[in-house]
C-alpha cells in the first residue's frame, strides 16, 4: 500500500510539478547566476537591471505565496508567477520522463527549482509515490492526442536553421557553433542558459509542435513566449531538437510525411540505369523535384521516390525537363523517357489516372557542366504547372520518444496518484488538474517567515520540508528581503515594476536599457538578417529599449505587445508575444518611467504646403530619404530600412525631432546620418534651409501614411512630359480628370486637366506634369495619375446652369445630358489651348495661363460666353468645398485655394450653403449676349 504523504511534511510543495507542464522548452525565470551564484538556474544569461531586488524576484518566481499567505498588498508587489496548467500533461510528457524528474529533478535537469518533495521517504516508499503520480498524470490526457510523426532530414534541417535564426538560442544553448566561437565560449553557453533537458526522452514530435505554436495555452506565465511560429515552422523546430529519435529512437509503424525521399549520388553515369546499382552518397526528403540537395554540380544524380496524389480521375499530361536524363515512373510504369547525354531538352508522357494516391519514383543523372530538373504536370483541360508538393508524399519511420515506457493505466495507482496530487495541495498552483486544498494555516504566513531558521526551505531541509537546490547566493538574496516584511507591504514604483517585468520576462536577453543586457558576446554572432540585407547592428539586433516609453507611442507599444505588429521584416530574430496578462501594464510602465516632460502641445495639423516640402525633402530630389527606406511597401533605392510611412504610427512628434537633428545621440552606431547637423539645415534649397520647418514639413507628409503620395525618385518615370519654352498636351484617361481628359503642363509649373466630357476645369496642380508611360506602353490599360504635388480636384458637374433663384439647388446634369457640346479647342503661339464649348445656346471659350506667384505658380483663367439671346438668370459655379470664407480680396476654399476675379459691374459672387456644402457663385446678371470674367487660382 501506498503510504499517503503527511501534507505537513509536504505543505510547501505548492510548487511540486513548477516545471513539468512544456514551457520555454521548460522556460524559467530570469535570474542572473553570476549575481546569484550556482543553485537554480534560472535563465542565467539574463542581467539584473538596477533596481531589481534579486530575494523579491525569486519570491515570485517560485510562487512563495502560493504557500505561505500573503496579504494583498504583498500578492499585487510580488505577481508570483502563475504556474502551468497540467490538464493534458499526460499528451506532452512521457512516462518515462515523469517518473524519473519525479524521483530525482536534480539528475533530470540541473538547476531546475523544482523541489525534491519525496527526500524524507524510504526508497520503497518512494518508489509507490512517484509511481501513482505517474499514473495519475499519464492519465490527464484531453481529448487531443498527438499525431505521429516522421523522421525528415528536410524537417531536421529547417529546424536547425529556425531554432538558431528566429531567437530561441537568445535564452536556450545553441546547438551549432559558428566558426567565429571558439569552442571554450561555445561550451560555456550551456551553462548560462535555459536548459531543454532530455526531450527526446521526455515528448513527442507533434506534441511539442502544439506547444510551441501556442505555449501560453499551458505555460500562462509568458515565461516562454510565442514566436510567431507556423506550423510548419513548429514543426520543423520540432523534429530538430528531437532528432535523436530519428537515429537511436525505438521503431514503429512508418508514418506518411510531405514531399518526396531523395538519394543523391556522386558517380558518373552516362543514363539513369547507372543508377541503380550505386551506392547513395546522401538521403533524405524534400518537398518537391529538386537539386538544391546537390554537392556539386558535374558526375552527380537523383532517386525520388514518393506517392503522387491525384485530385480527380482525368487524363494527365507530366513533363520532364532535364540536363542530361531523366525518366519518371508512374505506378510502375516509364512514362517520360528523356534518358542519356543531351543538352536542356523537355519530353512528355500521357496516363489516364484514377483519384487517389498512385507511386511516383524518378531518376536523374547529369555527367558534365549545365544540370537541371524540372517536372510539371497538366490534367486534361487546365493548364501546364509544376506538380504542387501537396501532392507529393512518402512514408517515413516514426520518431517516438526514447526508453519508451509502455504504461497500461492502474485505475486504483490513479486513484491514488490523484489523492496524492490533492492532498499535497498541487493544485493551488496548477489548474486543470485534482481540486487542491489552499494553504495550511500551519505554513507561517510570509511576512511571519523566520530569516535565521536553520529547517525549512531556506535552511536544511528536514523531512517536512521541501529540498530545493538553492545556492548560498540565493538564499541569502531571499532572507535580506524577507527581513523587511514592511517593504513587501509597499506598492512598487513604475520604474522599479518595469524592471522587474523585464527581468521575469528575460527580455534583457534580447533588448538593452540603460546599459545593462542585450545579447551576449557568445550570443551575439546568432543574431541575423533574414535574407543577408546589408543594414549592420541595426538589421540583426533587437532595438534597444532606453528611453523607448519618450520613443514610441503607447498605442504602438500594445501592439507590438499584443497584436504582432512589426516594422523590421529584415531582421531573423522575432518579437515575441507574452500574452496581455503578463505584459499588458507595459506601456503604460514605459509612458511613465522614460517620460521627460516634452510640451503637451497638440501636433500642428498638417498643412498642404508643409505635405508637399516634406515629399520633397524624402525624394532623390531633396534628403534622399528614400535611397534607405522603404515606402508604404515599396522597395528603397537601396537597403530596406524601416517603412516610412509607419513612422507616425509608431514615434512620438517631439522624439522624431530631436532623433533627425541627432541620431547617433538617441540610437547610438546607427547609421541613419544627420540632415541637420549642429541643428543646421544642409539642404538650403527648401524652405529656406529652416531646420524646424524641414522636420515639421517631413512629419507632415509622412503622417498620411500609406494615403502619401510616393516621394519622386521612388518608381521611375517612364515617358515624363516636360514643357520647356511651350505648354505640353496630353489627351488621355488621367485620374480625376475623366478617360477624355486634356492635361495641360505649363512651363512655369502650373497644371491643368480639363474633362472633355464634363466640359469643366477638373484638375489643378503643381510641379511636374504627367508620366505618359502607361497609355504608350502595351495597351495603355487604366488612368494615369499627375506627376506633380498640391493636386486639386475641382467641382464636378457643370460649370454654367441657368437658376430660377439664387437658392435653387445646382441641377444634377452635366455634359451632354445638361445639353453641353464640345466644340475643340485652339492653341495660341505657346501651344496654350483656349477650350471651345456650347450648351443652351450660348458658346463658351475657357483659355487658361500660368503666371508666377510666391510660393508657388498660379492659373489665371478667362472665360469668355457670347449668345444671340440675354445671358440673364446664368450662374456659373467657381468652387464647392465644406468651408468658403471671402478674405483678403478674394475666396478662400477650404483653406487650400484662393480664387480672385475680375468682373464686369454688377456681377457679385454669392457664398451660400446647398445640399450641406458651401459653393460659390458668379451670377452673369445681365441683359448682354456676352460676358467675360476673369479667375486667378492659387493653391
Amino acid at each position: 500500500m501506498i503510504p499517503l504523504i503527511s501534507t505537513t511534511g509536504l505543505r510547501r510543495a505548492r510548487n511540486f510539478f513548477a516545471t513539468l507542464a512544456m514551457g520555454c522548452l521548460f522556460a524559467l525565470p530570469a535570474l542572473s547566476q553570476s549575481a546569484l551564484g550556482a543553485g537554480l538556474r534560472l535563465s542565467p544569461n539574463a542581467q539584473l537591471h538596477p533596481g531589481v531586488d534579486a530575494g523579491e524576484w525569486l519570491l515570485s518566481e517560485l510562487n512563495c505565496s502560493a504557500c505561505h499567505t500573503a496579504t494583498v498588498e504583498e500578492q499585487k508587489r510580488l505577481a508570483p508567477r502563475r504556474s502551468p496548467i497540467l490538464s493534458e500533461i499526460g499528451s506532452r510528457a512521457t512516462p518515462q520522463h515523469l517518473r524519473a524528474f519525479l524521483s530525482d529533478p536534480q539528475s533530470v535537469k540541473p538547476g531546475t527549482p523544482m523541489p525534491d518533495l519525496l527526500h524524507a521517504l524510504t526508497p520503497s516508499a518512494r518508489s509507490e509515490a512517484v509511481d501513482a503520480l505517474v499514473h495519475y498524470l499519464s492519465s490527464l490526457r484531453g481529448t487531443n492526442v498527438p499525431a505521429a510523426s516522421g523522421a525528415s532530414a528536410h524537417l531536421i534541417q529547417q529546424g536547425q536553421r529556425l531554432y538558431h535564426t528566429v531567437g530561441c538560442v537568445a535564452c536556450h544553448a545553441p546547438q551549432d557553433r559558428p566558426d567565429s566561437l571558439g569552442q571554450d565560449a561555445f561550451s560555456a553557453l550551456e551553462s548560462a542558459s535555459i536548459p531543454l533537458g532530455p526531450l527526446a526522452r521526455k515528448t513527442t514530435v507533434d506534441a511539442l509542435a502544439q506547444f510551441l505554436q501556442d505555449p501560453l495555452k499551458t505555460r500562462p506565465s509568458g515565461r516562454m513566449p510565442s514566436l510567431n511560429l507556423g506550423r510548419g515552422e513548429a514543426l520543423a523546430i520540432a523534429t530538430y531538437l528531437l532528432r535523436e529519435q530519428a537515429s537511436s529512437g525505438p521503431k514503429g509503424p512508418r508514418v506518411r510525411m510531405p514531399g518526396l525521399h531523395y538519394d543523391y549520388f556522386e558517380t558518373l553515369v552516362h543514363a539513369t540505369a547507372g543508377l541503380e546499382s550505386a551506392a547513395p552518397t546522401l538521403s533524405g526528403s524534400v518537398e518537391q523535384f529538386t537539386l538544391a540537395p546537390k554537392r556539386r554540380d558535374e558526375q552527380i544524380g537523383f532517386r525520388f521516390t514518393g506517392a503522387l496524389t491525384v485530385p480527380r480521375e482525368a487524363t494527365y499530361t507530366f513533363f520532364v525537363a532535364s540536363d542530361d536524363g531523366a525518366k519518371l515512373w508512374i505506378d510502375g510504369q516509364v512514362i517520360v523517357d528523356n534518358d542519356g547525354v543531351h543538352a536542356p531538352s523537355e519530353k512528355s508522357g500521357k496516363l489516364a489516372l484514377k483519384a487517389g494516391e498512385h507511386s511516383i519514383a524518378l531518376l536523374y543523372f547529369n555527367e558534365y557542366a549545365g544540370g537541371e530538373l524540372a517536372v510539371r504536370w497538366q490534367e486534361e483541360g487546365h493548364g501546364k504547372r509544376p506538380i504542387p508538393s501537396a501532392a507529393l508524399s512518402h512514408t517515413s519511420e516514426s520518431m517516438q520518444p526514447l526508453e519508451p515506457e509502455n504504461l497500461a493505466l492502474d485505475p486504483a495507482k490513479v486513484a491514488r496518484g490523484e489523492t496524492l496530487f490533492g492532498s499535497m495541495g498541487c493544485a493551488a498552483c496548477h489548474l486543470g488538474a485534482a481540486p487542491g486544498k489552499g494553504p495550511s494555516s500551519a505554513a507561517p504566513a510570509l511576512a511571519a517567515l523566520r530569516t535565521d531558521a536553520p529547517k525549512g526551505c531556506l535552511g536544511s531541509p528536514g523531512p517536512a520540508a521541501a529540498r530545493f537546490a538553492f545556492s548560498e547566493e540565493q538564499r541569502a538574496a531571499m532572507r535580506t528581503t524577507l527581513s523587511k516584511p514592511s517593504k513587501l507591504r509597499e506598492p512598487l514604483l513604475p520604474k522599479a515594476q518595469l524592471a522587474r517585468t523585464l527581468a521575469a520576462l528575460n527580455c534583457l536577453a534580447c533588448h538593452s536599457r540603460d546599459g545593462a543586457g542585450g545579447p551576449t558576446e557568445a550570443r551575439n554572432g546568432f543574431f541575423t538578417t533574414a535574407n543577408n540585407e546589408d543594414l549592420g547592428d541595426e538589421g540583426r539586433m533587437p532595438p534597444h529599449l532606453s528611453g523607448v516609453g519618450d520613443k514610441l507611442r503607447t498605442d504602438w507599444i500594445q501592439k507590438v505587445l499584443l497584436e504582432k505588429a512589426a516594422v523590421r521584416p529584415y531582421m531573423a530574430a522575432r518579437m515575441p508575444q507574452f500574452g496581455k496578462e503578463n505584459v499588458g501594464m507595459l506601456p503604460d510602465l514605459f509612458e511613465k518611467a522614460d517620460s521627460v516632460g516634452a510640451s503637451a502641445a497638440q501636433v500642428p495639423a498638417p498643412s498642404a504646403a508643409d505635405e508637399k516640402f516634406g515629399r520633397q525633402l524624402v525624394g532623390t530630389g531633396g534628403l534622399s530619404c528614400i535611397a534607405c527606406h522603404v515606402f508604404s511597401g515599396r522597395k528603397s533605392l537601396g537597403v530596406p530600412a524601416l517603412d516610412l510611412t509607419m513612422i507616425s504610427q509608431r514615434l512620438k512628434h517631439d522624439w522624431f525631432a530631436r532623433y533627425l537633428v541627432d541620431p547617433a545621440a538617441l540610437r547610438p552606431g546607427t547609421r541613419m546620418p544627420s540632415f541637420w547637423p549642429e541643428g543646421k539645415a544642409a539642404n538650403k534649397d527648401i524652405l529656406n534651409g529652416d531646420t524646424s520647418r524641414q522636420i515639421e514639413a517631413i512629419w507632415n507628409y509622412l503622417a498620411a501614411g500609406r494615403a502619401a503620395k510616393l516621394p519622386e525618385g521612388l518608381v521611375p518615370v517612364g515617358v515624363e512630359l516636360k514643357p520647356s519654352n511651350e505648354a505640353v498636351l496630353y489627351r488621355h484617361f488621367i485620374e480625376g480628370g475623366g478617360s477624355r481628359a486634356i492635361g495641360v503642363g505649363y512651363p512655369e509649373k502650373a497644371n491643368l486637366a480639363f474633362d472633355a466630357n464634363q466640359l469643366r476645369l477638373a484638375l489643378i496642380w503643381h510641379g511636374k506634369f504627367i508620366d505618359a508611360g502607361k497609355h504608350r506602353r502595351d495597351r495603355g490599360d487604366g488612368y494615369q495619375p499627375p506627376l506633380g504635388d498640391d493636386v486639386l480636384r475641382l467641382p464636378e458637374g457643370a460649370p454654367f446652369a441657368r437658376l430660377g433663384a439664387a437658392d435653387a439647388p445646382w441641377p444634377a446634369e452635366s455634359g451632354k445630358s445638361a445639353g453641353y457640346q464640345m466644340k475643340g479647342y485652339q492653341l495660341d503661339a505657346l501651344q496654350r489651348p483656349a477650350f471651345r464649348y456650347t450648351f443652351s445656346g450660348v458658346n463658351v471659350e475657357d483659355y487658361t495661363m500660368a503666371f508666377a506667384h510666391e510660393p508657388e505658380p498660379g492659373l489665371r483663367r478667362r472665360i469668355q460666353l457670347r449668345s444671340d439671346t440675354a445671358l440673364a438668370g446664368l450662374y456659373f459655379r467657381a468652387a464647392v468645398g465644406a468651408q468658403i470664407l471671402q478674405k483678403g480680396g478674394g475666396y478662400q476654399v477650404d483653406n487650400r485655394l484662393t480664387l480672385r476675379f475680375q468682373l464686369p459691374p454688377g456681377a457679385t459672387p454669392i457664398i451660400r450653403k446647398s445640399g450641406g456644402a458651401s459653393e460659390l457663385l458668379i451670377p452673369l446678371n445681365t441683359t448682354a449676349t456676352s460676358f467675360e470674367l476673369t479667375e486667378e487660382l492659387t493653391w
